[in-house]
């Protein structure tokens, strides 16, 4: 980053690592203490492999996906809303790029399978029913608004940035 920028290249570096991190912590916490039965002590040993397992991946999709995008909007200051905005915008495409391979892999395995049962059917034959498209759109609401959370995180964390 040049020396006009609002922000310096130690605070974009220590954007994309903390979004990394909290992406992961937002993902990997609640699937976790879901499988951990309640009980702290397996939540605690589950989270180790969990982050054996997903920081990598949180960091690799972070330096791919984020800091590109970082490194263009921070040459600006970041206020709050445009955090908010641009957080949003890039776990929205994230989970519209999740969508798109889940459904082409939905179409190309359709060999007669059925996902969920009773009221509850959310996938025949690799389509989606309309339960399934209610449960693909909440979950990607709720991914998108920890998207803004992490942002306004970040944003909080790197500051307001300097006048050029």
């Amino acid at each position: 980053m040049e020396e006009t920028d609002a922000y310096s290249h130690r605070d974009w570096v220590r954007a994309v690592n903390l979004s990394g991190v909290l992406g992961w912590l937002f993902v990997s916490a609640p699937i976790t203490w879901g499988t951990s039965g309640g009980s702290l002590l397996n939540f605690l040993g589950l989270m180790v492999w969990a982050a054996a397992i997903g920081l990598p991946i949180a960091f690799g999709a972070s330096w791919v996906i984020s800091a590109p995008i970082l490194k263009r909007i921070m040459r600006k200051k970041i206020t709050w809303i445009g955090a908010a905005v641009w957080g949003g915008l890039v776990t929205f495409l994230i989970a519209l790029v999740s969508i798109a391979i889940g459904r082409l892999y939905g179409l190309m395995g359709s060999a007669s399978f059925q996902l969920g049962g009773g009221d509850k059917i959310r996938e025949v034959d690799g389509i989606l029913t309309a339960y399934g498209w209610l449960m693909l759109g909440q979950r990607t609401a709720v991914f998108v608004a920890v998207g803004v959370m992490i942002a306004l995180l970040v944003r909080a964390v790197i500051g307001p940035g300097r006048s050029i």
